[in-house]
Parts: structure tokens; sequence; C-alpha cells
């Protein structure tokens, strides 16, 4: 075997390394950070430049064939979990958490976290925002730039700032 053979291993080693699992692809230059659980299943990849911060107590969840790509951001309060197949683009940002609190007009404060779940196979196009509380549905696809504020329904499509649904699909490839 020889060095050019070798290389195709390397983000595999560093998915070995970096989250003690085998089978997990990691890229180049991505910063796994905080106290809390990464539940990284096998076939999962996480691309170059993707900053991932898993506060204490708090769970992110990569089911297999699915993947994070190039400079996204996860930040993990509670839990985001991404779904088997799902596929999230570049400049993605996936937020379970407002890091702060916001007190309402009436003095009651509001919850500054809530779980995110992506479902199978959803497609989340470039520069997305996908904000806490939020459950995208199976083979669904977020159009890019959108702000996802609300559930998507399965079989969706969405886009907008406040993402709104624009049509029905039947999956994507």
């Amino acid at each position: 075997m020889n060095i050019r053979s070798l290389r195709r291993y390397v983000p595999y080693l560093r998915g070995l390394v970096k989250s003690r699992k085998v089978g997990v692809r990691i890229g180049r230059g991505v910063k796994l950070t905080g106290p809390g659980e990464y539940r990284l299943h096998r076939g999962c990849q996480i691309s170059d430049g993707v900053r991932i911060f898993v506060g204490p107590g708090a769970v992110l969840e990569m089911m297999p064939r699915s993947r994070l790509g190039d400079r996204s951001i996860v930040n993990a309060a509670t839990r985001v979990t991404i779904g088997r197949g799902t596929e999230v683009s570049w400049d993605v940002q996936i937020l379970d958490t407002d890091f702060h609190e916001i007190v309402r007009l009436d003095g009651s404060v509001g919850r500054m976290s809530r779980s995110v779940l992506l479902e199978d196979n959803v497609l989340v196009g470039t520069g997305a925002f996908i904000l806490k509380g939020v459950t995208v549905g199976t083979g669904s696809i977020v159009g890019a730039g959108s702000v996802v504020t609300q559930d998507v329904p399965p079989g969706t499509v969405v886009a907008g700032n406040p993402a709104k649904v624009v049509a029905g699909t039947k999956g994507w490839r």
C-alpha cells in the first residue's frame, strides 16, 4: 500500500481519534467541544471546518448515512438529532438554544433551550438556520438561506424567513 491509497483512510482515522467510534468520517479542522454526549453512529460524516459544541447534559446524535456539510455549526444545550440519510449542506447552523433567557411582557421567562430533530432523509440547503424546538419531518427539504422556527411537516419543501411550506415532495436525490 502506498501513501496515496492510505490518504483515503485519514478522515476515518480522525473519526476514530476524535469520536472514539469506528466508521465515523471526520474532515479537517473539525472542532468537537463541550462536555456533553456525542452519539456518532457508524457511517455518519462530519465535513471540513464544522464546529460542534455539546453542553453539559446535552446530546448530539448523528444516525448512519447522515452528513454535516463544510463550516456548519451545531450548538446543543439539550439535544440535537440528525436522522438516517439526512444531508445538511454547508454553512448551516443548528441551534437548540437562544443562549439567554427571554423575559416576556407579562414577566414570565420563556424556555431558553428545546431539542431539535431532523428526521430521516431530510435535505437542508446551504446557509439555513434550524432553531430551537423544531422537528423537520421525514423526506422534507429546507431551502437555502431559510430560517426554520416552526416544525416542518413530512414530505414538504420549506423556504424563506421565516420558513413556510412552498411545495410538497416525494423526496430528493
